[in-house]
């Protein structure tokens, strides 16, 4: 692969919002497989691997649109709870064919800045998303703070010192969706050269 094809992919990469996904669309097993092997080949300081991902497909996106509600109550002073929010947190996983959840597992002999490792987890998202889009699947990076939620790292079953990172919404874009365009900024505007 040259630079200018890799280059292509990266630009190609978007946000697909859930609600162009096709909930009912399946995601093969060995397309999750390829995924999760691209991002595990993100780079990592001391090859920690520090990212972890639970994926809910099916009747569990149930159980994490509950542990969102839950979580959204929790993080959500009185006087800012909404209503329409709170059962948002329900329906949002059911637009998408799977939530998975992004996970930074902080290595436990702390070898390396807790901002590697979540630098790492950003890592592993990127491979997967770029893997992802690569063959037309959509991907969005939520994260509500209702995901940083002490309950949902709970119902996440996460070890002291791991945290939540954020959900991604996967499934495939419904028929007759427009893959989203951008035009680049000047890359070059942001580079000094000493």
């Amino acid at each position: 692969m040259q630079i200018d094809e890799v280059s292509k992919l990266i630009a190609k990469r978007r946000s697909i919002k859930p609600a162009t996904m096709d909930a009912d669309r399946e995601i093969s097993h060995e397309l999750w497989q390829k995924l999760f092997e691209a991002a595990n080949w993100a780079p990592n300081h001391r090859l920690t691997e520090p990212w972890r991902f639970t994926v809910f497909a099916g009747d569990a996106r149930k159980e994490v649109g509950e542990a969102l509600q839950v979580a959204y109550k929790e993080a959500t002073p009185e006087s800012e709870f909404q209503e329409i929010k709170y059962e948002k947190m329900a329906k949002n996983p059911f637009m998408a064919h799977a939530v998975v959840a992004i996970v930074m597992e902080r290595d436990p002999k702390e070898s390396v800045p807790e901002v590697e490792e979540v630098a790492a987890v950003a890592s592993a998202v990127q491979n997967l998303h770029l893997a992802a889009s690569s063959v037309g699947l959509g991907v969005f990076w939520s994260s509500p703070p209702a995901t940083y939620a002490e309950s949902f790292a709970n119902f996440l079953g996460l070890k002291e010192g791991s945290r939540c990172l954020g959900l991604l919404y996967v499934g495939w874009p419904k028929e007759g969706t427009t893959w989203p365009t951008r035009k680049g900024s000047d890359a070059m505007a942001k580079v000094v050269f000493k």
